[in-house]
């Protein structure tokens, strides 16, 4: 089978090139639309360690998962029950996206993520947006929760000996405790780095990858 490859950068160039080939739901035979997220683009709040003391005093380190990695799965739901489906028409990718570029997509495309865990990070340590759309009174960035009522002095001295740290001492002496399948960007926009088009039409195989140059 004749392989074609080509990158495009915009909405339009994407429209142009499909036009370009006549690639449109009457001529494709085969079509597979691949979502791709820029490197740690994820992560897990709300990823705690628990039933810890420090001196008698019980505290919890609340933190987050980094997910380096992502599977992404682009859909869109179909009939009043809203079943999920992957895209099987150009057409209709088309229609979802309308005008709008690669950087704000994730506004307007549906996709399940499975992201690969790498590395947790107490909570006063988070960047990015997150912080203006979920915190936006910085409530729960404090890394520590007492349990019990401490004294000051024992906080105070806690944090000079573990924060520089990121209390890496201190947390696996306790127990992990999670949200699981809860996710969030750590950015609003410019997640997505890549859609890949992988499209059969009448003996051709077309490779057309609509990339992000802002990430």
């Amino acid at each position: 089978m004749e392989k074609v490859e080509k990158e495009v950068y915009t909405n339009k160039e994407l429209r142009d090139t499909l036009e370009s080939y006549n690639l449109n739901d009457d001529t494709i035979d085969l079509i597979k639309i691949n979502l791709y997220f820029k490197e740690s683009a994820t992560y897990e709040p709300d990823y705690y360690y628990i039933n810890l003391d420090y001196k008698s005093y019980k505290y919890e380190v609340r933190g987050f998962l980094v997910e380096k990695h992502n599977d992404v799965e682009l859909f869109y739901h179909v009939g009043d029950d809203y079943e999920e489906k992957s895209f099987d028409s150009i057409a209709l990718f088309l229609e979802k996206i309308q005008d709008k570029e690669i950087g704000i997509l994730e506004d307007y495309l549906d996709f399940t993520v499975n992201g690969a865990r790498d590395s947790w990070y107490p909570m006063n340590t988070l960047t990015g947006d997150t912080l203006s759309r979920n915190y936006p009174l910085n409530e729960h960035l404090k890394p520590i929760e007492w349990i019990d009522e401490t004294p000051e002095e024992i906080k105070d001295e806690f944090e000079k000996k573990f924060r520089d740290n990121n209390y890496r001492d201190v947390i696996y002496e306790g127990e992990e405790a999670m949200t699981d399948g809860f996710w969030e960007f750590f950015d609003k926009n410019n997640n997505i780095s890549g859609i890949y088009f992988n499209i059969n039409s009448k003996g051709t195989n077309y490779d057309i990858r609509w990339i992000n140059k802002k990430i």
